[in-house]
């Protein structure tokens, strides 16, 4: 993905825009607008003030980092039993606010890519509605690689630190798992077939798209072995059946678009689309199906229209 900062003045909001449904797609929504200008700049200026708009007030934002007092104990101990409540117990059971200071402490012990590693194999343990575990993981490391690592400034590798540990204890913290059962997958298909169910199927706001796209950045991440188990939960996830119905089967639209026809329908698709920041995700996302898998644009065209006019299918 290319960032070229062009929207550098976004930074201190999405380090301050915490979830209100489960988890903050900010960091993602970040990510992809920079790919996209990059990728589209000629866009209208409309274009950019609205995902602008989007990223700064879609989301509630906190001032600062949250009990910073907590965040100076060198140890958290129950003193009638005298038990030392580690990091590793505290994350576990989804403590909040103490998993601020618990991941402050793996993040010193192991660092920020030895902790990714470790909610990488929980991602991977099972698919989970909608993906998130793999598209909004994916969007937080993607955002460490490309705003935080190179930032001198310590409060924002907090701010960074604080916004992760939010999406670790609402995604994997004990009871907070949204559990769907799994269709039987008899064998994984290959890459190209996942991106052709999930551009046929793209679920609520393009989720199943979302998740293929994102799962592919995060390759360089993953052993062999792991990559292969990502594949079968991404067709999990396109093959599930929401309450027991059958998806929504999107079919591709019966004309070929050029490449102007592409920027004038991606242009009408953020006024006229269901206000969210799924929005800016989405397109980016589409765009990258367009540029790398030329053979699907008619699909990606169907995708275009679609949310244009609504979240899903």
């Amino acid at each position: 993905m290319q960032n070229n900062q062009h929207f550098a003045a976004l930074i201190p909001h999405t380090l301050r825009s915490i979830p209100y449904i489960l988890q903050t797609h900010v960091f993602k929504a970040y990510c992809a607008l920079e790919n996209l200008h990059a990728q589209k700049p000629h866009l209208p200026q409309s274009v950019w003030d609205y995902c602008v708009d989007l990223i700064e007030n879609d989301e509630p934002k906190v001032s600062g980092i949250l009990a910073p007092q907590l965040l100076e104990l060198k140890e958290i101990v129950d003193p009638t039993s005298g038990r030392d409540f580690g990091p590793d117990w505290i994350l576990g059971r989804g403590l909040m606010p103490l998993s601020y200071w618990a991941m402050r402490k793996k993040v010193e012990e192991i660092g920020v890519e030895g902790v990714f590693q470790i909610y990488l194999e929980k991602a991977l343990d099972h698919p989970k509605f909608l993906g998130h575990e793999i598209s909004v993981f994916a969007g937080n490391w993607q955002f460490y690689q490309d705003v935080i690592a190179q930032d001198p400034n310590p409060e924002n590798h907090e701010l960074f630190i604080q916004r992760f540990t939010e999406f670790a204890i609402t995604t994997f913290a004990q009871g907070n798992d949204t559990v769907f059962e799994h269709p039987q997958i008899q064998s994984t298909p290959s890459e190209s077939e996942i991106l052709l169910e999930a551009l046929h199927n793209p679920a609520f706001f393009g989720h199943n798209i979302l998740a293929v796209v994102w799962n592919r950045r995060l390759k360089s991440l993953m052993t062999p072995e792991q990559y292969e188990t990502s594949l079968y939960n991404l067709t999990v996830l396109n093959r599930w059946h929401q309450f027991g119905k059958p998806p929504a089967h999107l079919e591709a639209l019966q004309e070929d678009w050029d490449e102007a026809t592409f920027d004038a329908h991606l242009t009408a698709y953020f006024p006229n689309g269901p206000t969210n920041i799924h929005q800016i995700t989405l397109a980016e996302a589409l765009l990258w199906v367009w540029n790398h898998h030329p053979e699907t644009r008619r699909l990606v065209a169907a995708n275009v229209v679609c949310f244009s006019e609504r979240s899903g299918p």
